[in-house]
């Protein structure tokens, strides 16, 4: 995103958020949503600020890395055991819930698929090339 204007990054697309920001946006608060959920920490305030309180590349980026942060706290700490134990939370609807740990990041994990394949098809409206990052270049080669 930092490589195309701020008025492409903002502009109404039509798509399932507003803007490539506010899809990214949003793809960031339901990682830092479900992160937080399962590690038993406070979700209230994630969805309460608006995307429009992003406003230039710089503020996107400190989100994106304190979500980083938390996500790599808590698949630091995550056991095989945890991995497949059922996790138990209310719904919207005020239903409770119950899906294998593993289950619930597959979501995260489909979320997010689904909404960067979005944001590629506006890049591709806008006749831009979307950059190519595999997962393996972005975490780079293991030191293990």
């Amino acid at each position: 995103m930092a490589e195309i204007p701020w008025e492409t990054v903002i502009e109404s697309s039509g798509a399932s958020f507003d803007s490539i920001r506010d899809i990214f946006l949003h793809s960031l608060q339901a990682e830092h949503f479900w992160i937080r959920r399962l590690s038993g920490k406070d979700t209230e305030a994630i969805y309460g600020a608006p995307f429009t309180k992003y406003t230039d590349i710089n503020s996107i980026q400190e989100y994106a890395d304190k979500v980083e942060a938390e996500t790599n706290e808590y698949l630091e700490k995550l056991t095989d055991q945890k991995l497949q134990s059922v996790f138990e939370y209310k719904g919207k609807d005020e239903s409770i819930n119950r899906n294998e740990t593993e289950d619930v990041l597959m979501h995260v994990i489909e979320e997010e698929i689904h909404h960067r394949g979005e944001i590629l098809c506006i890049y591709w409206q806008h006749d831009i090339q979307p950059p190519y990052i595999s997962y393996t270049k972005y975490k780079g080669q293991t030191t293990r």
